[in-house]
């Protein structure tokens, strides 16, 4: 099947990654792309330049027609267009090394590999069928983060990983677990949480009989030990090896694979449980890299992160205006983490030493839904069929609804929650489509659900009378940004990342890019004239400045030694862009 996906859809993925590769990298300002008689030219030398045909959006990015991309070269000629070529043609560009050149063509045929399987699956797919299947099946259509070129290169993973772990392949798995001794495990719960209870929701009770049986055969104490569960993958190629030394201590006990049936999300590291969906979703690490990073847990957040989930929720739950929008929060009750002995003591080693053992207990979206609900990613505002038919062109067609009164729905929904949020608290989060769900009544947005406080949370520079009952050690660990800069969790993390791609695929509809922007502005303006109290906070988070930072991914990853570094790679931060909102704004005037 896989080879047969390759063979026939090789050529389509490489004319789609190649049309993405080109439209990114101009967004980011890698090159500039000219105008030409038939569409746009992008000249690489004397000797090599692509032509296409697209439109300029109002983010000022061409988006390209795939199939009309045309390779013109003197010096080597390609029948067929080929996305490793175009980036061998982009290497001096770039400023690229050979050997990361080498690094990321991996990241590149994995992902051309995952597109032309995902090609393959969708064939029997309309938008229909995909627009209402449940939100943990609907994942494994999904095409994956909009802004990476390679957003499916889980350099580390093979054929045999992707068949049985990826979103894509659909296939649940068991969890290993783990006796790990207390000695070396940071843990935390809510106060009105048991670990029992935890391993309850996962584990059968014969099962739990049979894991205590196990680990009562090493001699050990049972109360010095809590029950962790791993990724299947992790244990096999990191934990065996890389913990041999708390293994033979009795620091770390393998107990097996037990309990429920998981499916991988999107994000690959979270994963839903299918035998009971009630339950609790659980994030594991996987030191594989993928988009941006290596896919591991941080200890830093652990002992802190059930404290602000609790926090979090307790906000949501009493806030006037929060509650009124139906937003919750999916909680992360517990979380535990696992120190290495020896890298323990190496600061400076590559950060995905430091995050290879920990666990992060999540309440899932089906235990938060009401009779008549339905939830889906935000990202699912961003796909198509095989066709390319939206799927919010389904919702909105299903919901009965005009395309403005649809877009108002979501508009409240999810953009003024998350900017009441820092506006009135001073806490953001990063708002992009895989961390925001949204719940759904009869293809109608209704409400939010969101999630991901560890890591994902920041707080504003300065003091807050409204964080005041948020605890020290949360204050401590989590990441403090500036007024400019924290915005962009909501002005980058969702604006961009999420609604430059929606709001192309609503154009198509008949509702233009200037009316999907106007309205969002017009959107946020009613919710502040609503809140003159917050008139000052306004101005600090001001989302109307005419000019907004370009913040790039691709080419900060091209410059960044992932492997060898010490710390997650930034994003750059260099260059301005017309303000979409602004634009659209004085357009309707």
């Amino acid at each position: 099947m896989e080879q047969n996906a390759i063979q026939k859809y090789w050529e389509v993925a490489n004319h789609k990654l190649a049309a993405k590769i080109i439209s990114e990298f101009a967004y980011e300002q890698a090159f500039v792309l000219q105008p030409s008689n038939d569409g746009y030219v992008l000249k690489l030398n004397d000797k090599t330049e692509y032509t296409f045909q697209g439109t300029r959006n109002i983010w000022g990015q061409v988006m390209i027609k795939p199939r009309s991309i045309t390779r013109y070269s003197s010096v080597e000629s390609q029948a067929s267009i080929s996305a490793a070529l175009l980036m061998r043609d982009l290497q001096p560009l770039l400023n690229m090394s050979d050997n990361a050149f080498a690094e990321h063509l991996e990241d590149l045929n994995a992902t051309l590999l995952s597109d032309c399987k995902l090609m393959q699956k969708k064939e029997s797919m309309t938008a229909r069928d995909l627009a209402f299947l449940s939100c943990e099946q609907q994942q494994t259509y999904f095409d994956g983060h909009p802004k990476f070129a390679f957003n499916k290169g889980r350099r580390g993973w093979g054929s045999d990983d992707l068949k049985k772990y990826a979103p894509e392949s659909a296939q649940t798995f068991q969890l290993i677990w783990v006796a790990v001794h207390r000695s070396i495990l940071k843990q935390a719960t809510t106060s009105n949480l048991q670990w029992q209870d935890l391993l309850a929701q996962s584990v059968y009770e014969c099962e739990l009989t049979k894991m205590n049986q196990i680990l009562a055969s090493f001699n050990v104490e049972r109360d010095d030990y809590t029950i962790v569960p791993v990724h299947p993958w992790q244990w096999k190629q990191k934990l065996s090896m890389l913990f041999i030394r708390e293994l033979a201590e009795k620091h770390i006990i393998y107990l097996g694979e037990f309990g429920d049936q998981f499916l991988a999300q999107l994000s690959l590291r979270t994963l839903s449980n299918i035998t009971r969906p009630n339950s609790y979703d659980i994030k594991l690490p996987l030191t594989i890299m993928n988009t941006s990073c290596y896919r591991g847990i941080p200890g830093r957040y652990i002992l802190a992160g059930p404290t602000a989930s609790d926090w979090i929720d307790s906000v949501f739950k009493s806030d006037e205006l929060l509650i009124s929008k139906g937003a919750q929060v999916l909680q992360e009750p517990a979380a535990a983490f696992a120190i290495q002995a020896d890298y323990e003591h190496l600061e400076g080693a590559p950060y995905r030493y430091h995050e290879l053992l920990g666990v992060i207990w999540r309440e899932s979206t089906t235990s938060k839904l009401k009779p008549g609900e339905d939830a889906i990613l935000m990202a699912a505002l961003m796909e198509s069929d095989h066709h390319d038919n939206s799927l919010i062109a389904e919702y909105i067609k299903h919901s009965g609804l005009s395309i403005q009164a649809w877009l108002t729905k979501l508009f409240d929904a999810v953009v003024i929650p998350y900017y009441h949020l820092l506006c009135k608290y001073g806490v953001s989060l990063i708002a992009h489509g895989q961390n925001v769900t949204l719940v759904m009544e009869n293809s109608c947005p209704k409400r939010i659900l969101l999630k991901d406080f560890q890591g994902d949370m920041r707080l504003v520079e300065g003091d807050y009378p409204e964080q005041s009952l948020l605890a020290e050690n949360v204050k401590q660990v989590t990441v403090r940004l500036p007024e400019n800069l924290i915005i962009h969790d909501l002005q980058t993390g969702h604006f961009v990342t999420t609604l430059r791609f929606i709001s192309p695929l609503v154009a198509q509809l008949g509702f233009s890019e200037v009316e999907f922007y106007a309205l969002l502005g017009e959107r946020i303006k009613a919710y502040m004239h609503a809140n003159p109290d917050y008139q000052h906070r306004f101005k600090q988070f001001d989302l109307f400045k005419p000019k907004i930072l370009r913040i790039g991914l691709n080419l900060a990853k091209f410059r960044h030694s992932t492997d060898a570094s010490a710390t997650r790679m930034l994003p750059d931060m260099d260059n301005m862009l017309e303000n979409p909102l602004v634009t659209a704004m004085q357009k309707r005037r």
